[in-house]
């Protein structure tokens, strides 16, 4: 069966339109259009986002920090200045995700409700405490997204609700963020393991930080680092927070490596991002 085609102009249309059993809402279509085309779902109406001017762009939120909307590109946001300013890493993140034709179409907002745990933006999110406001018909949840992943391809969005935008704080003086990803065949394809990780670093010692990991974990894994506040970086600090990482994760073995494997280039790959972080700072 066809399944019925609408494209409401407003956010508040989109959520009438959202009312009902086997709605299903689309962003730039890159994953659901496969997901159809495969008959592993099976929608009744496909609700298109891409007129909603209001759900696009990236814009100062009233309590601090960018907010950026669900149906926003993944090229919009690696374009974006505001972003590029604020948070390079995400940026820098977008940048890289499958190709430029991906990217000119896919969403962040399709992105992150797609929930597969080898994409790029859920770690660099992650780590940067980012929230997700969630949306019905007189009624808002902001959602923060390391409560937002509940395992593959599965989040907290209940039934009728619309991701409408995400909100990430300014970052603090002394925070650094950056991300890196470990693709040994070819850059546009999922990476074996990718890791964000932002830092705070002041007066000589570690603040506080955080790592977000893909690939690793059934879901986008959030990796806390407030046990190094008050130490100071270099390699024994970076080794730990490594080793935090690979004890945190439960990779599952594929063709892209055994779990052990994956585990070890977490640690890897998390001491690498940290090195690279103080190389910045220095």
């Amino acid at each position: 069966m066809v399944p019925e085609f609408r494209a409401p102009a407003s956010a508040a249309e989109a959520l009438r339109d959202l009312a009902g059993d086997g709605a299903l809402a689309v962003g730039g279509g890159t994953q659901v259009g496969l997901l159809v085309r495969q008959g592993l779902i099976a929608p009744g109406r496909l609700v298109w986002l891409g007129r909603i001017g209001e759900m696009r762009g990236v814009a100062a939120d009233p309590d601090g920090g960018l907010s950026i909307g669900a149906a926003t590109t993944l090229a919009e946001l690696a374009s974006s200045p505001a972003v590029r300013s604020a948070h390079p890493a995400l940026a820098e993140a977008a940048a890289r995700v499958g190709n430029p034709r991906v990217r000119a179409v896919a969403t962040l907002g399709g992105h992150l409700v797609h929930a597969d745990p080898r994409q790029d933006l859920p770690p660099v999110l992650l780590a940067l405490g980012a929230i997700v406001r969630l949306e019905v018909p007189g009624k808002v949840r902001r959602v923060p997204l390391r409560d937002f992943f509940a395992g593959p391809f599965e989040t907290a969005v209940l039934p009728g609700e619309l991701l409408t935008r995400i909100v990430v704080a300014t970052p603090s003086p002394a925070d650094r963020s950056t991300y890196v990803r470990f693709a040994p065949g070819s850059e546009s394809d999922y990476p074996t393991v990718g890791v964000a990780v932002r830092l705070g670093v002041e007066a000589g010692l570690v603040r506080g930080g955080t790592i977000g990991l893909a690939g690793v974990h059934p879901h986008p894994l959030l990796v806390d680092l407030s046990d190094l506040a008050g130490l100071p970086p270099g390699p024994e600090v970076f080794a730990s927070a490594g080793a935090a990482a690979a004890a945190a994760c439960t990779p599952v073995s594929d063709q892209r490596g055994s779990a052990d494997y994956k585990r070890a280039m977490a640690a890897l790959w998390t001491t690498r991002a940290l090195e690279g972080l103080l190389a910045l700072t220095a």
